[in-house]
């Protein structure tokens, strides 16, 4: 098989992050506080249910 095409598309997606770490370093904050945002959510939901359960 020929994996050209994948390793020019990795390539320059590889080119691009290096030549603008400004806006990758950006997007990766952006994208962190959004996933860390949604897990600390439905973490903080489930200790609460728990801790507060009826006996």
């Amino acid at each position: 098989m020929n994996y050209k095409v994948v390793e020019n598309i990795l390539s320059n997606i590889y080119q691009f992050a290096f030549d603008n770490k400004i806006i990758v370093a950006v997007l990766w904050i952006a994208v962190m506080f959004f996933l860390l945002r949604k897990l600390s959510k439905r973490d903080n939901e489930f200790y609460l249910k728990d801790f507060f359960k009826k006996k």
